[in-house]
């Protein structure tokens, strides 16, 4: 071990020094499948890139014997110190780019900063005039400053300004609380790169500079601050062009992280404090070493297996294909966070390029619209959908449900091209693609009294329309698809409380077959929203354990003695009983549950014609269904309470009432 306090520091420096190395190049790497595609990821690993080169090439000088070796590599860490400049400005860019903020010009001298850190890098390759001579300092070697030195700082820390200000002002661009933050921490982070890796021993000229333990102290800490700005901006840059919701990049990113760089950091430190001490356990300390290394790999990733596991215990996750489905329909699903976190995003950027203060995004239901995302001043959005001009508004858009007709047709709004004008908004429709169906409008604050979009500004709203007409549709999909879920959740609750039961009571639990448990509610409903679906034949109809039921079995009389037939009534008085009072309306809301049972399970009418003419969407026909079976079940129970208890349903109907109105 060494053996005096500066040793020491010089160790711990490092070995700091090799973390920053390895995290450095697992996030290069880690970030090399969204650099493909994203313009701030692949400045920001440009960056990575030539500050890693930087931190080990000094790592390997330390550890050299030979001076014309350590001069070599120490003009080979100039790779990095000369092109740190230009990534910086690079990635500034980049960042302005996704505020909306476009420039040619500005692209034009990223190529120029880079070809001008080129230019550096073959003055110190091939002449003295940036640097010179080796200094040949005690644990820290490095060149002499050459007469062009100077220009190259200026340019260093001019070309570093501009970026942090390009930072700055892409964070003033920023609209949405999530975006300020996140530019706030890289604007405060971006100096780390400039800071880490400027040669500041060449200012010194001193060639009897001694590294004192004091100075190893403050090379530690600024080398601890670097790595926490360093961490901040991994964190923050690594949501920029990522598809998966930002619990998703989280999991991965930390995931990604404990495996491979905080993995191979423990490894290093064991390799580092066991070769410098002596045999152990009378083992030749090469043996020793090659124990230890291997045990600490094997006893990391069994470490993060380990805390892996238990999670995945807690919230009841197997290795099961259908649970893996359901874990990746996790990460995939858009929650109403997502939704509105990202047409926020959209909407943020339309404000940027269009230069309005405000815009909106409204998904269209049969009930009205509703504001999913909005930026900008636009009071109560609730107060703007009232009265006449929504339904100006919704005529024009091409969607205005029956149950908003009234007397008169309203007037249509103006247009002009593809844009509607309704009260100072410009506005959009939003329609499914597939269908051609309006989902949404999207409106922005009217800039001028008529569109005046220059062709740039069309192009990129017009891509931005498309977004977030997709989120809309993408969102109106998930929930027909957990609607369906939801629809079969009483046959899948009935299922497992029966599997649960059959654990410990084997087959007489499964044939077992009472009135007690037939009139259970969630095993009823499973069974009538199964006896539905074959309404017209089928064997869910014919083997209904409902057949069993005193009012079936009471009904068999009047239908020749076919149990079918008799669930088939059954059935259907108690649809019956759904039915309000007063003429039918198909949009109205108290006749709902009778339409939707009459008209899908009864007339067997498809779920999308269901769905159209009664002016809903299709996810929430499958809610309303849920409801509607639930009711005819809870209907079919208390007949056969009736049936029972010795009294006809009429009978027990009227019981009740006059009960009620004794109490009332």
């Amino acid at each position: 071990m060494p053996g005096n306090l500066p040793d020491v520091l010089a160790l711990v420096n490092d070995i700091l020094q090799a973390v920053i190395v390895i995290f450095g190049t697992a996030v290069a790497l880690y970030n090399v499948r969204h650099s493909i595609r994203d313009r701030v990821t692949r400045a920001f690993n440009s960056l990575l890139f030539f500050v890693v080169i930087v931190y080990f090439t000094e790592l390997l000088v330390t550890r050299t014997t030979i001076a014309l070796t350590a001069e070599s590599w120490i003009r080979l860490e100039w790779i990095g110190i000369a092109m740190v400049p230009a990534a910086q400005f690079h990635l500034a860019d980049a960042l302005l780019v996704t505020t909306g903020a476009v420039s040619r010009r500005r692209r034009l001298f990223v190529r120029v900063w880079y070809l001008t850190g080129v230019a550096f890098l073959a003055l110190v390759a091939f002449t003295d005039l940036v640097v010179g001579n080796l200094v040949p300092v005690l644990r820290a070697p490095h060149l002499e400053a050459g007469p062009l030195f100077p220009l190259f700082a200026v340019y260093y820390w001019s070309i570093t300004a501009t970026s942090i200000y390009y930072v700055w002002h892409a964070r003033r661009r920023c609209l949405t609380h999530t975006t300020r933050k996140r530019m706030t921490i890289i604007l405060a982070a971006s100096l780390a790169a400039p800071l880490a890796v400027f040669p500041y021993l060449l200012i010194s000229g001193n060639p009897n500079l001694e590294i004192t333990s004091l100075l190893w102290l403050a090379l530690i800490a600024g080398n601890l601050i670097i790595s926490v700005m360093f961490a901040f901006l991994t964190y923050y840059i690594a949501y920029f062009g990522a598809v998966s919701p930002d619990r998703v990049v989280r999991v991965r990113l930390f995931k990604f992280m404990a495996r491979v760089p905080l993995a191979a950091t423990i490894v290093l430190l064991v390799y580092v404090l066991i070769g410098r001490v002596g045999p152990i356990l009378g083992l030749p300390s090469e043996t020793a070493l090659a124990i230890l290394v291997v045990s600490t790999v094997i006893l990391v990733e069994w470490a993060v297996y380990a805390v892996k596991r238990p999670l995945e215990l807690i919230l009841q996750l197997t290795d099961e294909p259908e649970v893996r489905r359901i874990q990746e329909l996790s990460e995939r699903v858009l929650t109403t966070r997502d939704l509105r976190q990202f047409l926020e995003s959209v909407l943020a950027a339309a404000c940027e390029a269009l230069r309005t203060p405000a815009a909106f995004v409204a998904a269209i239901t049969p009930e009205g619209p509703v504001v999913e995302g909005m930026i900008g001043p636009l009071g109560d959005p609730e107060e703007m959908w009232h009265g006449q001009e929504w339904q100006e508004l919704a005529r024009s858009a091409g969607y205005l449900p029956n149950h908003w007709h009234e007397d008169g047709e309203p007037a249509d709004l103006e247009t002009r091209g593809e844009f509607i004008l309704w009260q100072d908004f410009w506005i959009r429709p939003l329609y499914r693609q597939a269908e051609e169906t309006l989902v949404g409008i999207f409106g922005i604050k009217a800039r001028s009294a008529e569109p005046d979009l220059t062709r740039v500004e069309q192009a990129v709203f017009d891509r931005l329309v498309y977004q977030a007409a997709s989120a809309l549709e993408d969102r109106i999909l998930q929930q027909e698809v957990f609607a369906a879920v939801e629809g079969l959740l009483p046959q899948v609750t009935a299922l497992q409380r029966r599997r649960s039961a059959a654990t410990f009571g084997g087959a007489p639990v499964l044939i077992a077959a009472n009135e007690e448990n037939l009139l259970d509610t969630s095993d009823l409903t499973g069974m009538v929203w199964d006896a539905l679906t074959h309404y017209w034949g089928g064997p869910k109809l014919t083997e209904s354990p409902l057949i069993r039921l005193k009012i079936v079995q009471s009904a068999l009389a009047e239908h020749g003695g076919n149990p079918t037939k008799a669930l088939r009534e059954i059935l259907l008085r108690a649809i019956e009983q759904q039915r309000p009072e007063g003429e039918r309306s198909m949009t109205t809301a108290e006749w709902i549950l009778y339409n939707i049972l009459e008209l899908k399970f009864v007339q067997g009418q498809r779920v999308r014609d269901v769905a159209r003419r009664l002016a809903m969407s299709e996810s929430d026909l499958y809610r309303k269904q849920r409801v509607a079976i639930e009711s005819v079940a809870r209907t079919i129970m208390q007949m056969e309470e009736a049936a029972v208890a010795g009294q006809s349903w009429e009978e027990n109907s009227a019981s009740l009432e006059k009960e009620i109105e004794r109490v009332g």
